[in-house]
């Protein structure tokens, strides 16, 4: 029997849930790509008109367009140095420091005490110090234990237990990050879970991984950000990243009489290629945080 109404022939899709709702109409899916256009609509405008303030700078004598040209990779063989060796500690810090924190948030939560206990302690002892007092502790340490070793690289040596150190301090505030995410885990879904015989190693895996990841990420994608500035301070030790090279640049030039108002460029393109960095990383996590959140998820953990 008719009920005289309009029936709804929306197609039904599936949630990650395990439920069903209703799929976009394309009216909706119009609205949604409406604002990806802007963005890019936007961006695009942007760096047009930065573009020609710069090429204005440059031709009223204020920016000197061709030695700035000149600075940038693949042209320059500092600044191409120093960002090949800034993309090579990232490689390395990111996936490190995230692996500690991982490893140390979940031990946060475990109930066993001592697991907790070293966990905590790590966590407070990493957090509690500047960065670059680390890399310092580490550098010296090295060098310690490693002098006379002819069949070593101790500079190597020496620079890549900066890297592990920037790492584990990173890895500590990542840390509470994954603790914060697991709490977010409704208890009653764990229980349910061992309820119905599914073992840890499944309840880890299609339970609490997939709902931590989910309220982590935007924390997370902050924390790389950071930590990718932070590489410049393995300049210290000399590694040979963005602000290694600046440094030498702008001593080059202050001590061979040049003209110092080039150092002001080197700085901005150096300041440039990190925001450049952090805008791609950045961006990258945030579409991936829209591909997996969940409406409603991220309201429950505040």
């Amino acid at each position: 029997m008719g009920t005289g109404g309009t029936k709804d022939t929306t197609p039904l899709v599936r949630s990650s849930s395990g439920g069903s709702e209703k799929a976009p109409t394309l009216q909706e899916r119009i609205t949604a790509s409406k604002g990806l256009i802007l963005r890019i609509a936007f961006g695009g405008i942007a760096t047009v008109v930065a573009v020609f303030l710069l090429y204005l700078a440059g031709y009223v004598g204020l920016y000197d367009l061709d030695y700035a040209l000149s600075l940038l990779p693949p042209r320059g063989r500092a600044l191409t140095t120093g960002l090949l060796a800034t993309l090579g500690f990232m490689t390395v810090v990111m996936p490190l420091g995230f692996g500690l924190g991982f490893f140390f948030g979940w031990a946060r939560t475990s109930k066993v005490w001592l697991g907790r206990a070293v966990a905590t302690t790590y966590v407070e002892l990493f957090r509690g110090m500047p960065p670059i007092v680390l890399i310092a502790f580490a550098v010296l340490i090295t060098i310690v234990v490693f002098r006379g070793n002819d069949r070593i690289d101790l500079f190597a040596f020496a620079s890549l237990a900066g890297v592990v150190a920037l790492a584990a301090h990173s890895g500590a505030y990542q840390a509470e990050i994954i603790r914060a995410g697991i709490l977010s885990v409704p208890t009653g879904q764990t229980e349910a879970a061992e309820a119905i015989g599914m073992s840890k190693a499944t309840i880890l895996r299609h339970v609490t991984l997939p709902q931590m990841f989910r309220v982590s990420l935007p924390a997370l994608g902050n924390e790389f950000a950071s930590l990718i500035k932070d590489t410049s301070l393995l300049s210290t030790i000399g590694g040979l990243e963005l602000t290694f090279q600046g440094k030498n640049l702008s001593a080059v030039l202050a001590v061979g009489g040049g003209n110092l108002d080039l150092v002001i460029i080197i700085w901005v393109e150096i300041a440039l290629l990190y925001f450049l960095i952090t805008f791609v990383v950045s961006r990258t996590l945030q579409a991936v945080e829209r591909r997996f959140r969940v409406p409603g998820l991220e309201a429950a953990q505040l």
